[in-house]
């Protein structure tokens, strides 16, 4: 008899394991766009199904983990379904009417609960499938942005592991993207070209109506003149633009020699790749020097402070893509949101630059940071001084 039994509950176990929800395919289902919008009450999140078959949602539901909470502060459980090739939007009751009709959920408890800071994980059967934020850290990762999902839709796939580089850093309270696919920059290959000038700031003026001290965000055509190092070059005066050096805006290449500072690892490289590659044939190149709107037109030593143009492309987004600056940093300023392409601003172009430097282990993301990255070729590593 209890031989039977044995046999009884060996094959209930046997029978359980073929229906154990850990090996069941997850459904392709993904976080699509996060918008945290300027004013909390209109945070969204959309989901796209991705799959070729309709969705039921009565097995997911969303876990937020408020500013840098390891367990879940709240949750919602979500209702209906999703066809194949669709959306489906998450919003508050007290959203502003102009988009709360798109919304598939609607929140009665107030505000979405995650304010910039908070991981938001999708759940499935209690298994995490995609995931934003990440929790247990309370950083800023979606503050003044729309996080729309990198690649084509058809090609989204959810990640329980959050990568910031999976979302591309839109302008915030880009509601008109919700539920379609019309932002025009979308892959990883327009993300490495990097951004270009827009016409529109030709309608702005290079120094902040009313200041002398405050840019407007246009620019100036001018001619350069000479070049000091991996980030500073001289440009001739133009329009409202007195001429003279100017230190490009975001970088901080490694130092040459000079009056006040010494040589470091990769500072005659940033220097050369800005003479002899950004920079060469100067006769017959197109440079602009653009002002920061909002920002001062000089720093404390009187160099001016400027994004610079060449042939069409971001000086600073070339040297930073070559790994030949420090970090540009996370943070999305006022500064940085003036200043964008195709609604993208130029800061996220350059930190998803750097990235990639970063993976690849180029120019100062090499090195001893990373052990198997480049060394700098004109460097001697194991003397103090180089």
């Amino acid at each position: 008899m209890k031989h039977y039994k044995f046999l009884i509950i060996t094959s209930f176990i046997l029978l359980s394991s073929c229906f154990d929800t850990s090996n069941e395919p997850l459904p392709n289902l993904v976080l699509s766009k996060l918008i945290t919008a300027t004013s909390s009450k209109n945070n969204v999140i959309e989901l796209y199904n991705a799959s070729e078959k309709v969705i039921n949602l009565n097995d997911f539901k969303l876990s937020f983990f408020t500013n840098g909470s390891k367990v879940v502060s709240s949750e919602i459980v979500l209702t209906g379904s999703i066809n194949a090739d669709s959306y489906y939007v998450i919003g508050s009751s007290n959203h502003d009417a102009n988009y709360s009709n798109l919304f598939d959920y609607v929140h009665n408890a107030g505000s979405l609960p995650f304010n910039g800071n908070d991981a938001i994980e999708l759940v499935y059967k209690n298994r995490v499938i995609d995931a934003i934020g990440v929790k247990g850290f309370d950083i800023e990762f979606s503050s003044k942005k729309t996080l729309i999902r990198l690649g084509e839709k058809n090609s989204y796939t959810p990640s329980p592991v959050y990568d910031a580089f999976n979302f591309i850093s839109y302008l915030p309270d880009l509601f008109k993207y919700i539920k379609n696919d019309q932002h025009e920059i979308k892959t990883f290959e327009q993300l490495y070209e990097g951004p270009r000038l827009e016409e529109r700031y030709s309608t702005y003026p290079f120094i902040q109506q009313g200041s002398t001290t405050i840019g407007g965000g246009g620019y100036v055509q001018t001619t350069n003149g000479f070049i000091a190092d991996g980030d500073t070059a001289s440009f001739s005066a133009a329009g409202a633009f007195g001429g003279g050096s100017v230190r490009y805006y975001y970088l901080n290449t490694p130092e040459v020699d000079g009056s006040y500072v010494v040589a470091e690892p990769w500072g005659y490289v940033a220097s050369k790749y800005n003479k002899e590659f950004i920079m060469k044939n100067p006769s017959q190149s197109v440079f602009y020097v653009q002002s920061l709107m909002g920002s001062a037109l000089k720093e404390v030593n009187n160099r001016s402070l400027g994004l610079i143009w060449v042939n069409g492309q971001l000086a600073q987004f070339l040297i930073v893509r070559e790994g030949l600056s420090e970090d540009v940093g996370n943070a999305f300023s006022t500064i940085d949101l003036n200043h964008s392409y195709k609604e993208i601003p130029y800061i996220f172009y350059l930190q998803f630059a750097e990235n990639q430097a970063k993976i690849k282990g180029w120019g100062t993301k090499g090195f001893p940071s990373n052990p198997l990255g480049e060394k700098s070729p004109d460097w001697n590593y194991s003397a103090g001084g180089g």
